[in-house]
């Protein structure tokens, strides 16, 4: 039995030796945490302080003290402030001129110069006609800025082709007797209507005759 013996004697003082190594690993990890935990706090003692800078506050104005504030700002803050350009004003143009009056002559200029009359289908310038083409004569003759236009007009009788050939030589005919009046050719024209511009409108004879004539027009 000695070997047994000794052979718990050795395996007892082997768990002896590994429960105190045990205990001892335990006792310097519990000992090295407490010393870090020290440690890092004696580093935060330590260490400066640390200075916070809290943010400046804004002063804010009331709503009923705010028109206040703004009667006391001075002429000068207002004159610095930046101003809205005013825009250009449009301009205007200046009203155009009247026109100068027209050169037309005056009603009582054309009256000046009486219509003549023609028989039926004729262009001669009848013994009653020429006492009317000297008045007419004279009246142009003493206006040497003015020209005239003899215009032939005949009754509806007739095609309007015929009426608008009789036309045509009843003004010529007058023209070429107030030219052997003394009137200048270049102051004289002449243009035919026919019957399409008749003076009375009536079917006889006494409107017929008004509608056979020569008629006057001064520019």
């Amino acid at each position: 039995m000695p070997d047994q013996g000794i052979r718990h004697t050795v395996l007892a003082a082997v768990s002896c030796v590994i429960i105190l190594t045990t205990i001892s690993g335990c006792g310097k990890r519990v000992a090295g945490s407490s010393g870090e935990a020290s440690s890092t706090t004696r580093a935060k003692s330590a260490a400066a302080p640390v200075e916070t800078i809290q943010p400046e506050g804004f002063a804010t104005i009331p709503d009923d003290k705010r028109s206040t504030f703004e009667t006391m700002r001075t002429p000068g803050d207002m004159a610095s402030a930046p101003q809205e350009a005013s825009p250009p004003s449009a301009l205007t143009e200046p009203a155009p001129s009247p026109a100068p009056p027209s050169a037309a002559s005056s009603p009582m200029d054309a009256a000046k110069l009486a219509d003549i009359f023609f028989d039926y289908d004729q262009y001669a310038i009848r013994r009653d006609a020429q006492t009317i083409l000297d008045a007419n004569a004279d009246w142009i003759k003493n206006r040497p800025g003015k020209a005239v236009v003899i215009e032939g007009h005949c009754d509806e009788r007739g095609t309007q082709a015929y009426n608008l050939v009789l036309g045509d030589k009843r003004a010529r005919s007058v023209k070429r007797y107030l030219e052997d009046l003394g009137v200048p050719a270049a102051r004289l024209k002449t243009t035919s209507y026919g019957e399409i511009r008749p003076f009375c409108k009536e079917r006889d004879e006494s409107c017929y005759q008004q509608n056979r004539r020569a008629h006057f027009v001064v520019q």
